[in-house]
């Protein structure tokens, strides 16, 4: 890839609030516009289930999607550990992740499980450095939120996890709740 292809990928941790400009096909060289909050919520559930099972992180494969923060979807139902199906404590992770930011402020873990980390594995995959899912906010069915996304040789493809009734409810509710709040920024009402 050129630098001037690579340069076509803005990332931006302002997932919530996407202006008018960025979400229209004529934004320039900046076509593909990807948010990282899910991303980081991803990384700190992903360390936060291995701290708990005592593992190393890359032994758990699990996913936060929708919204970033309190509305985060916890894809507790296929998340695995080891391969297996995972025991996911979802009171104490969602404390965790609640935590995480002050930690981060802190000083602790901001590579890996921060902004820098979540830019650094996203731009990896968008650049078709090295294939694999991410969790990033892009305009899905006309709505701006975190959804997994496999990518092979820079190209994504959405990849949804299987959700169990309460994620799908969670889902639904975090896309109307983005939904309302992109329909506001496109009427001038909020600003990132």
């Amino acid at each position: 890839m050129s630098i001037a292809e690579a340069s076509s990928a803005s990332l931006t941790g302002c997932e919530h609030r996407v202006t008018p400009a960025s979400s229209r096909k004529d934004v320039g060289p900046a076509a593909r516009v990807y948010g990282i909050g899910s991303s980081t919520d991803s990384a700190r559930y992903r360390l936060t289930l291995a701290i708990h099972h005592r593992v190393p992180a890359a032994a758990v494969r699990g996913w936060v999607i929708g919204e970033h923060g309190d509305g985060a979807v916890i894809c507790a139902s296929t998340t695995t550990v080891n391969g297996r199906a995972a025991d996911v404590p979802l009171e104490y992770v969602r404390a965790q992740l609640a935590a995480r930011p002050r930690q981060i402020n802190a000083g602790i873990g901001r590579t890996r499980c921060g902004p820098a980390g979540a830019i650094l594995g996203a731009l990896r995959k968008t650049l078709g450095i090295s294939d694999g899912t991410e969790v990033l906010s892009v305009n899905h069915d006309g709505v701006w939120l975190g959804i997994s996304l496999q990518f092979s040789a820079g190209r994504p493809t959405v990849a949804l996890p299987d959700l169990d009734p309460d994620e799908q409810r969670q889902f639904t509710a975090a896309r109307t709740k983005l939904d309302s709040a992109y329909q506001q920024t496109l009427q001038g009402e909020t600003a990132c």
